[in-house]
Order: C-alpha cells, then sequence, then structure tokens
C-alpha cells in the first residue's frame, strides 16, 4: 500500500496515467454505443447527465433496484418508486448515498438527485442508495452507527481513520448516556474535522457527513428536551 496522492488519474498503470472505471459506467458503454452519446446526455440535468441506479431500502413498502434520469427528487422515489414508508407513520429521515452518506430531513427531500444539487446541501449521490426512516428513529443511534461502520471497516492505515472513528464511537456512546453531552457533542465535532481533512479516503473522510447531518438536522436526538443530567465520566 501507499499513500495518495499520486492519484490513478495522474499517475498510475506503467507510471501513466489511467483511467479507473465502475460497473456503472461499464453497463451504461453498451447502450451509449447504440444509441449515441446525444441520446445519453438527454437523460438527466445540469452536468449530471444519463442514468442513476438507484437502491431502495429502509423502512419502505416497495424496496428493490431502479434506474431513472438523473434530477428525480428524493421525496419522489420514496413516494412514487416506493410507497412511503412500510409501517405507514411520516418520513422522518433519509439516507442518500450509502452507509456514508447524509441523512436528510423532511424539507430536504425535494432535492433533485444530481451530483451539483446534493452537493450543495452537503449530501451525496454515492451509489445511490436511498435508506429511509420513519419518526420512530433515533438518530442519535444513527451517527453512533456511523463511527461503529468506520472503526469495522477501516484498513487501519491513516490515524484519523483508525483512531477517530474508535474515538469517535466512545465520545458518541458518552453522548447517548448523559455523560458532559455538550462538551462530547463538541469533541465529536473536532474528531469529524479532523476524519474529513486528514484522512487519506473516503472512508474515514466521509464518515464525518452521516454523524455531522443527524446532529445539524435533528439536534433534539442528542438535546432531548429539558437536559441531560451530568454524569461522572
Amino acid at each position: 500500500m501507499r499513500a495518495k496522492p499520486p492519484i490513478p488519474a495522474l499517475k498510475g498503470f506503467l507510471g501513466k496515467p489511467t483511467l479507473v472505471n465502475n460497473v456503472m459506467t461499464f453497463t451504461a458503454v453498451p447502450w451509449i454505443l447504440e444509441h449515441g452519446a446525444k441520446a445519453y446526455a438527454d437523460y438527466g440535468m445540469g452536468r449530471s447527465l444519463g442514468t442513476l441506479p438507484i437502491q431502495l431500502a429502509g423502512n419502505i413498502l416497495q424496496g428493490g433496484l431502479i434506474e431513472v434520469a438523473f434530477g428525480i427528487t428524493i421525496r419522489e422515489v420514496i413516494e412514487s418508486f416506493g410507497g412511503g414508508t412500510r409501517s405507514g407513520r411520516p418520513v422522518r429521515a433519509v439516507q442518500v448515498g450509502g452507509p456514508l452518506g447524509a441523512y436528510f430531513p423532511d424539507h430536504l427531500l425535494d432535492t433533485p438527485l444530481d451530483y451539483e444539487a446534493m452537493a450543495a446541501k452537503k449530501g451525496l449521490v454515492g451509489h445511490g442508495g436511498i435508506v429511509v426512516f420513519d419518526d420512530t428513529v433515533d438518530m442519535a443511534s444513527q451517527a453512533r452507527f456511523a463511527f461503529e461502520f468506520c472503526a469495522a471497516e477501516s484498513c487501519g492505515k491513516c490515524t484519523p481513520c483508525r483512531i477517530g472513528a474508535t474515538r469517535g464511537l466512545e465520545t458518541m456512546d458518552k453522548v447517548i448516556k448523559g455523560i458532559r453531552p455538550e462538551a462530547n457533542l463538541k469533541l465529536v465535532e473536532d474528531l469529524c474535522e479532523v476524519m474529513t481533512d486528514g484522512s487519506l479516503c473516503a472512508m474515514g473522510g466521509l464518515t464525518p457527513m452521516p454523524v455531522m447531518s443527524a446532529i445539524t438536522h435533528f439536534p433534539e436526538d442528542f438535546r432531548p428536551a429539558g437536559s441531560f443530567p451530568v454524569a461522572a465520566e
């Protein structure tokens, strides 16, 4: 293993710039060759052209895999294709882009699924995964899960990811237990900044996205009505 940069697009196979594509790109190639680049580019919006495979899961009546043009809103996917929540309860949070994607509250569900629009709302398209949660979800637990996922999946090469995720998990446990919640939430934010700026790859660099989106959009789950009891460390 070696640190990046350089990345393959700058220096890759035989020391030359190397194009690296994912499966979604390769599956689009036959259709483009048959119908032409313009026909493919007619789908989508802005700079996000073509189609997006979406994996719809979670608390959803009709989950599964769909493929639509970029530009459809998160709400349209949930209601038109998913049929709403399986529980019949209101949607409270939707994670978009995979386990390291941001959690969006109801007022952001009309955001179009395209790279620029999602980035403007501090989210990402990622691999197109959409996971729906109804109003019974505990967002503090979801933030904790992001750290737990990163701690388990980290390759261990860089300190911000390897140590940051573990410390984040421990600190989030303190928040949930009511141990110095304000101070520990500030520590979580500081850890997220270090992980974003210092991690070598997207695993550590994107883990703060679900954590901070949960804290930003659902603060009541981290600061319940009244105040946390003061507990010893």
